[in-house]
C-alpha cells in the first residue's frame, strides 16, 4: 500500500512539472511597412530554446509557465528585439523590427571538426537585397543568373538563365512562385528570366535533400516568394535599362492599415528602337513584357488572405511585303510563348500551435507559331491562308500545408494536394479565307495528380532543454 501511495505522488509531481509550459506564438513583420519576416531567429536568453519564422512570417515558442522569460527576436538587417514575458497562460504576440544597419566585428573562422545537426541539407536562401548587388548583363538584376554562381550549379551556355544543377538538366528543376508552378522562366530566347527583382521578397534555392512537401524532384526546387506591399505609405520603385524599363509600386489600400497591395511592370522597348529604322516593306521586331500583382487583407488574428498573380509575354514578329510579277506577296509571321499563374493563399492560425495555409492556383503556359500568307494582283486577292501550330498546358492545383508545433523538439508539416493537368501537346490550324476552307487537329489531354506528405524537423537540442504538454 505504501509502494501504491509513493507511485501516485511521483506521478502526480511528474503531471505537475510537464503541465507547466505555456505557449507564445505571433507573426513577426517589418514595423512600418508591416512586411512579414521570414526565417526571423525566435530564442529564449539563457537557454538553449529557440524556433524561427515560417514562410508567413509566423512563429511558436513554449516556454515556462510562472516566471520570466526574456525572449530574443533577431534577422539579419534588422535591430534585435527582446522582451521578458511571465506567464501563466498561452499568449498570442505579435512582433515589429525596425530596420537598422548593424556594424559588426571582424569574423575569425577557426578550422575545427563539428557535427553539423541541421536538419535542413543543399539549401540556400537568398535576399534580394543581396542580388541587386550582383553585377548583371546589361543592367538586368536577374534572380536565376545569381543562383548561376552557386557551388553545384552550371549555366550552360553563356549569357543563358539555364540551371544545370549537379548533372540534372534545366527540364529537370521545379520553379514556384507564390505556390504556381513556371514552366518556362525565360524571356530573350533565354538571356533573361521571367522575374522581376523588384517584386519579389524571398528566394529559397534547394539543390538536394528536398522536402517532402515540393513532391519528388530530379535536379533543384526553386521557390519565390512576392512581396506583400507596404501597409503604412506609398512607395514606388523603378529603373531604366538599355533593353528594358521597370516600375513598381506598392502602399495601403485602406487608412486602417489592414490590407496592401503591389503592381510592378516590365517591358523592353527594342522593337519600338529598332522597327522604325527598318525598311517600309521588311520590318522584325521582338518585345516581352511582365507584370506582377498582388493583393492582401488582414481578417483579424486569426485570418489573412493573399491574391497575386504574374503575367508575361514574349513575341517576336516579322512583316514581309514583296513586289513580283505575280503580284504582292504580304506575310505576317508570330513567334510566341508567354506565362500566366494565379495564386489565392488563406492562412488560418487554428490554435497557438496549428498553423494552416490553404492554396488555390492556377498555372497556364501557351506557345504559338503563325504565318499568315496573302497575295494579290491588280487589286484583287488572288490567295489568303492563316497556318498556326500552338502547345499549352494548364494546371488547376489545390492544396493544404498545416504547420504543427507540438513542442521545441518537433516541427511537424504534413497536407494534401490535389492538380489537374490539362495538356494540349499539339495543335494545328489551316485556313483557306479564298475557298473558305478550314483544317484543324486539336488534341486535349486531362490527368489528375494527388498526394499526401508530412514532415517532421527534430531538434534534439531543444527536446533537451524542454520537455512538457500544456
Amino acid at each position: 500500500m505504501k509502494q501504491i501511495s509513493t507511485i501516485a505522488v511521483l506521478m502526480l509531481l511528474c503531471t505537475c512539472l510537464l503541465a507547466q509550459v505555456v505557449t507564445v506564438s505571433g507573426y513577426v513583420r517589418e514595423a512600418g511597412s508591416k512586411e512579414s519576416l521570414i526565417g526571423v531567429s525566435v530564442a529564449v536568453v539563457g537557454t538553449k530554446n529557440g524556433t524561427s519564422t515560417n514562410n508567413y512570417g509566423f512563429y511558436s515558442l513554449r516556454v515556462p509557465a510562472n516566471q520570466s522569460s526574456k525572449i530574443r527576436f533577431s534577422a539579419l538587417g534588422y535591430a534585435s528585439f527582446e522582451d521578458t514575458l511571465y506567464l501563466s497562460a498561452s499568449l498570442q504576440k505579435d512582433i515589429f523590427l525596425v530596420a537598422a544597419a548593424q556594424e559588426i566585428n571582424e569574423v575569425t573562422i577557426n578550422a575545427q571538426s563539428e557535427n553539423n545537426q541541421a536538419p535542413e541539407m543543399s539549401v540556400v536562401r537568398l535576399e534580394v537585397s543581396q542580388i541587386k548587388q550582383i553585377p548583371s548583363l546589361l543592367g538586368e538584376k536577374d534572380v536565376i543568373k545569381a543562383l548561376q554562381l552557386l557551388p553545384g550549379v552550371q549555366k550552360g551556355t553563356e549569357g543563358s538563365t539555364a540551371l544545370y544543377v549537379r548533372g540534372g538538366g534545366p527540364d529537370q528543376n521545379l520553379i514556384l512562385l507564390d505556390g504556381a508552378q513556371v514552366y518556362n522562366a525565360n524571356h530573350l530566347f533565354g538571356f533573361f528570366s521571367v522575374f522581376n527583382g523588384d517584386a519579389i521578397k524571398n528566394v529559397e534555392f534547394w539543390k538536394g535533400g528536398f522536402p517532402a512537401r515540393y513532391g519528388g524532384r530530379l535536379s533543384s526546387v526553386i521557390d519565390l516568394q512576392m512581396k506583400e506591399g507596404g501597409k503604412d505609405r506609398l512607395r514606388g520603385e523603378g529603373g531604366v535599362g538599355l533593353l528594358s524599363s521597370r516600375l513598381t509600386l506598392d502602399g495601403p489600400l485602406s487608412k486602417l492599415g489592414k490590407s496592401s497591395f503591389l503592381l510592378s511592370g516590365r517591358r523592353t522597348y527594342l522593337d519600338l528602337l529598332t522597327m522604325p529604322l527598318m525598311p517600309k516593306d521588311d520590318k522584325v521586331g521582338y518585345r516581352f513584357y511582365d507584370l506582377n500583382a498582388k493583393v492582401n487583407f488582414d481578417l483579424g488574428n486569426q485570418d489573412k488572405l493573399y491574391v497575386s498573380g504574374y503575367f508575361g509575354n514574349d513575341a517576336l514578329k516579322l512583316r514581309q511585303e514583296t513586289q513580283r510579277t505575280s503580284g504582292v506577296i504580304k506575310e505576317k509571321g508570330l513567334l510566341g510563348w508567354g506565362n500566366a499563374t494565379g495564386t489565392i493563399r488563406w492562412n488560418h492560425l487554428f490554435n497557438q500551435k496549428l498553423f494552416m495555409n490553404a492554396t488555390l492556383s492556377l498555372t497556364d503556359f501557351k506557345f504559338l507559331l503563325s504565318n499568315d500568307l496573302e497575295r494579290r494582283r491588280a487589286d484583287t486577292l488572288v490567295s489568303s491562308s492563316l497556318t498556326e501550330f500552338s502547345s499549352s498546358i494548364r494546371d488547376y492545383t489545390l492544396k493544404a500545408d498545416f504547420d504543427y508545433f507540438p513542442n521545441n523538439a518537433h516541427n511537424l508539416k504534413f497536407g494534401a494536394l490535389l492538380t489537374n493537368h490539362r495538356f494540349k501537346p499539339r495543335a494545328f490550324l489551316s485556313e483557306n479565307r479564298v475557298k473558305n476552307e478550314q483544317t484543324s487537329d486539336n488534341k486535349i489531354f486531362n490527368n489528375q495528380e494527388f498526394a499526401l506528405y508530412g514532415e517532421d524537423t527534430y531538434t534534439k537540442i531543444g527536446f533537451r532543454s524542454m520537455q512538457g504538454s500544456e
